[in-house]
């Protein structure tokens, strides 16, 4: 997963919660699940026209390399562009979801940070983008939304690239079209048709499973959403709606529109059974849910309520498929994990074998394995040693011979039934399913996409040392001394090192030590922000990381395992770089990441910084204005300082800012153009770090008094 796969915040880690009564997890081999759901079907409308959407063929796509866009206009593609730029955040999603991301050559500020779009250069907020930035790139082609098409068309001038207007799909069927069709465009016609069966097979999964269900059993779900003026939510032919009807949903029907408003009243006579939203309006959501009239109803009292990244809740693209499953499986969490409700059995489905150096010799062999487990495709890391081992193991405590290592990979869809079902249960089931034993096996677990592993190998001399790493940090990092002891959402760094040299106990143990520091080195040095305390703390771990260390069989057993030794620079050295490679996969983290990025990451959104980043008053374009400044190396050195200031304030290692000070007055007359005699108190919004207020105050100041002429 990246960035946009932040975990519901009400969930707990599945790998962690081993407190849940035990369920039933085998299939019924008198029962074919298939035969069991097709006669209930016919039950629902909604879901057929579903199943209906995911037999289309491509004959439903226009011709190869021939596009007519939401404008109306026939492009066409002799070949696929080369340098394009991306001012539609859905489109970008898109490219990357088809494996084009290496065409991108400018994407806006308000992309999604996946992998594929590291080191792409931004051009501006989606809202405004900067169209001499646009030129300046070269591009073959540009995608802009409808709202920038005459913009795009003006700025392009004596320029030859195509413009392609983009608008969000509004349905699943235009999602899948969509996907077809950029297929068709990039020259990625497998890749689309690999990522499209992947969404598909996942839908289809949702219909069989809720086809399953009695009609009593359908819940009353609905999207809640925050606004100025208070909640709303989606009419009865809106997106949102879609979303709850392809996850077995009942959605409430307010009236029509996008923007329909949630009262108390209505919100109270239709009594969902479950609610969900955009992580981002939370705040607003769990205090409304504090007033008498919300908080009577049945998923308030029940904390029948999850919130998703915005990326996938808000639109239409890459992922449509993941997100009904998630949705659906929160939904559903009791009901889905149980053999009535299974659509297909439990079985592997494939193998892939992973290189390791020669020198580790205790291993036979090394492969991640895909399986179907509860419905759904989960990704395992399993190494297998000649014969019995010592390992020392943070998963089960173990210090003790095994035969198996692993790392288990389980995705959203799945942490609620295995939250309902109860671990135990699920890791027995797991174990089953990859022939193996709690005996014979010892195996850490995550919510980390196993596709996202770095394997990293250091040697010098006869000591070779690799480090097996996976790693999220968008759920659960902390910092450890700060913040407080509670469950978060599953992010989870879990690393296993194996190394040719023969240890005892307490190099193990002490191996254990040098990992750990090399893991929060990797972290501090990223900027990887606690998600408790975002905006005053950098984190040095994950709430549920488990470390595994293999020693191997050379030289005499040591106890030393140090940041003295050779042998502890090398695990460092490997874990680092494993750290940072998995993070940079998994969620779109990267050393140098722009510095509204790492704003983001701190929950400091420029439009909530206060009214007059808000539109309010003379000066409405001021947030967008602000955020074209980031992009001038000087003004986001400038903020980054800030960053560091903060950081270093926190600490107690800065005694006096007025240094800091001086410096944004002379940024804000710089780019007022004209002497700004002091800040103007802009930057109101509560629990915002002074040398961020005053960091902000000052290209504000300097902006607005430029505005003013």
């Amino acid at each position: 997963m990246n960035r946009e796969t932040r975990e519901p915040t009400n969930r707990r880690p599945a790998p962690r919660a081993k407190n849940h009564p035990e369920a039933p997890t085998q299939m019924p081999k008198d029962i074919s699940p298939k035969s069991r759901v097709r006669s209930r079907l016919f039950a629902f409308p909604a879901l057929m026209a579903l199943a209906a959407a995911l037999s289309l063929a491509s004959a439903s796509v226009l011709a190869a390399a021939s596009f007519t866009d939401d404008a109306g206009e026939k492009l066409n593609f002799p070949s696929p562009p080369k340098r394009v730029v991306s001012l539609s955040p859905g489109a970008t999603e898109l490219i990357c979801g088809i494996g084009a991301g290496k065409a991108l050559a400018g994407i806006t500020m308000d992309d999604t940070y996946f992998e594929c779009l590291v080191g792409v250069p931004a051009t501006g907020p989606a809202a405004k983008p900067d169209y001499d930035r646009v030129n300046a790139l070269k591009p073959d082609l540009v995608i802009a939304s409808p709202a920038q098409r005459a913009d795009a068309l003006a700025a392009r001038g004596k320029n030859r690239h195509k413009i392609l207007v983009y608008e969000n799909p509004g349905d699943i069927e235009s999602a899948r079209k969509r996907m077809i069709a950029f297929g068709e465009i990039f020259g990625k016609k497998k890749e689309a048709a690999a990522a499209l069966a992947e969404s598909d097979e996942l839908l289809e999964t949702i219909a069989l499973k809720v086809a399953t269900l009695a009609p009593e059993q359908r819940r009353k779900a609905m999207r809640l959403r925050a606004g100025e003026n208070g909640l709303f939510t989606g009419g009865k032919n809106s997106l949102d709606a879609s979303f709850v009807r392809a996850a077995g949903g009942i959605p409430p029907d307010f009236g029509e529109g996008d923007r329909v408003p949630v009262t108390a009243e209505n919100f109270s006579r239709f009594d969902p059974d479950f609610v969900f939203a955009c992580g981002e309006d939370g705040e607003a959501i769990e205090a409304a849910f504090k007033t008498r009239g919300f908080s009577r109803v049945a998923a308030v009292k029940n904390r029948a309520i999850s919130y998703f990244p915005c990326t996938l809740a808000n639109r239409l693209s890459a992922h449509v498929g993941y997100f009904v499953g998630w949705l659906s499986t929160s939904m559903y969490p009791s009901e889905f994990g149980t053999p009535e409700h299974f659509a297909r059995p439990n079985e592997i489905l494939g193998e892939t074998p992973l290189r390791v150096d020669k020198n580790l010799t205790q291993i036979k062999s090394a492969k991640t394995v895909e399986y179907r487990l509860f419905d759904f495709v989960h990704r395992s890391l399993i190494i297998e040693f000649r014969g019995p081992r010592d390992v020392v193991s943070t998963g089960d405590g173990r210090w003790e011979k095994v035969t198996f290592v692993g790392n288990s990979g389980s995705p959203p869809t799945v942490w609620g039934i295995h939250h309902a079902g109860g671990w135990e249960s699920t890791e027995k089931t797991l174990f089953e399913v990859l022939n193996l034993t709690k005996e014979n096996t010892s195996m850490i677990f995550t919510g980390a996409d196993i596709r996202a592993l770095a394997v990293k190998t250091k040697t010098h001399e006869d000591i070779t040392v690799t480090a097996f790493v996976t790693a999220g940090a968008d759920g659960n990092a902390l910092r450890t001394s700060r913040d407080k002891g509670s469950w978060y959402d599953p992010g989870t760094i879990n690393i296993i090192v194996v190394t040719n040299r023969s240890l005892l106990p307490g190099g193990a143990a002490g191996a254990a030590i040098v990992i750990t520091e090399a893991k929060t080195a990797a972290l501090w040095d990223m900027d990887i922000r606690s998600t408790e305390t975002p905006r005053i703390n950098p984190a040095t771990g994950t709430g549920t990381d488990d470390i595994i260390v293999v020693p191997g069989d050379r030289g005499n057993p040591t106890d030393y395992v140090g940041g003295h030794g050779k042998i502890g620079e090398l695990i460092a050295g490997a874990v680092y770089e494993g750290v940072t490679e998995a993070l940079k996969k998994q969620n779109g983290k990267a050393l140098n990441r722009p510095v509204w990025i790492r704003l983001d990451e701190r929950g400091m959104a420029v439009e909530k910084l206060g009214p007059a980043f808000r539109g309010d008053g003379s000066y409405p374009d001021l947030a967008n204005d602000l955020k074209l400044l980031m992009l001038e190396p000087r003004f986001a050195g400038f903020l980054e300082s800030a960053l560091s200031l903060v950081d270093a304030a926190q600490m107690g290692n800065l005694k006096d800012p007025g240094a800091f000070e001086s410096l944004a007055l002379t940024i804000a007359s710089e780019i007022a153009g004209k002497p700004a005699d002091s800040l103007m108190n802009l930057a109101t919004e509560k629990d915002l770090p002074p040398l961020l207020k005053t960091a902000f105050d000052a290209l504000a100041t300097g902006l607005t008094i430029k505005n003013r002429g």
